[in-house]
């Protein structure tokens, strides 16, 4: 579900406890998982084509295929966003073009023109915030991916930032990777205060970073230790508990997890130290679209 078209305007939560209000909304609505529809076949010809939206979970959109009597479908990921696939007798396009001011394929954005003042960039991709969260976390329980990306959705509403409910944090279970929870931005990450983290997805995975995330949502420099569980890769750390899938503590000395330091550029960003769940830490959070 699109949190953007349930958030209130900001003169209506200035009224009131606006944060408590977001808190509210955010925690009605946002479920962990996949969501998504079919939209209905349409036919020329001796073609049909069944559309299924997908999400950024990969960063693209599925394309489609034409043969005869062709079908395109596409899997369902996570929090589904796409744009349509056009089919004319046989023929089945789903080229974007940037400049022509529809965003499609790939595309991030697409304002038709050149300058990156407007937040587009030249090559119709844009910008995605990062930053890590100002103050630890509270042990091991952080209420799972849930409570991880509430607490990112949390303190970027706080401060205004943009997209604040689409927020998610870089950390991983027993279970489900980050790499397959995060949007593969193919514009640049930056930090809070406009630094570059990384070119785009591809360079964040493959590193080393151009600056460690170590910037808060405040714009202060936070150095310590992030929960994250997650190797470079974007992948779940190998055998380790991930602090029961970060649920627990560390009750009887049995529950660890890897931990990123928010100080490194190289792989230690993410997996630099396997401790255990009693320590705190805090969260790398990413802008999602």
């Amino acid at each position: 579900m699109n949190l953007s078209k349930l958030l209130l305007p900001v003169s209506v939560l200035l009224g009131g406890c606006w944060v408590e209000q977001i808190d509210a909304i955010i925690d009605k609505y946002d479920t962990f998982g996949s969501t998504g529809s079919t939209g209905a076949s349409s036919s020329s010809s001796s073609t049909s084509t069944t559309g299924t939206e997908t999400g950024f979970g990969d960063g693209t959109a599925a394309a489609g295929t034409s043969s005869g009597t062709a079908s395109s479908t596409g899997d369902k990921i996570d929090e589904t966003t796409t744009t349509g696939i056009q089919t004319t007798g046989s023929q089945t396009t789903g080229t974007s073009v940037c400049g022509d001011g529809v965003v499609e394929g790939d595309e991030e954005c697409d304002d038709q023109n050149d300058s990156p003042a407007d937040g587009c960039l030249a090559n119709c991709t844009r910008e995605w915030l990062v930053f890590i969260t100002s103050k630890p976390s509270t042990q091991g329980d952080i209420k799972g991916l849930i409570g991880a990306d509430y607490q990112c959705r949390h303190r970027a509403a706080k401060l205004f930032l943009p997209n604040a409910e689409r927020y998610r944090a870089w950390i991983s279970t027993s279970t489900v990777h980050a790499a397959d929870r995060l949007y593969h931005a193919r514009g640049p990450y930056k930090l809070v205060n406009g630094l570059q983290v990384a070119a785009n997805w591809d360079a964040l995975i493959a590193g080393p970073l151009e600056n460690p995330i170590n910037v808060s949502e405040l714009s202060e420099t936070v150095n310590g230790l992030v929960f994250t569980g997650t190797a470079p890769s974007g992948f779940a750390a190998p055998n380790t508990t991930h602090c029961g899938d970060w649920t627990k503590t560390n009750e009887g000395g049995l529950n660890f997890a890897w931990y990123g330091a928010s100080t490194e550029v190289n792989g230690d960003w993410t997996m630099a130290v396997e401790v255990d769940c009693g320590a705190h830490a805090g969260l790398y959070c990413f802008e999602q679209p």
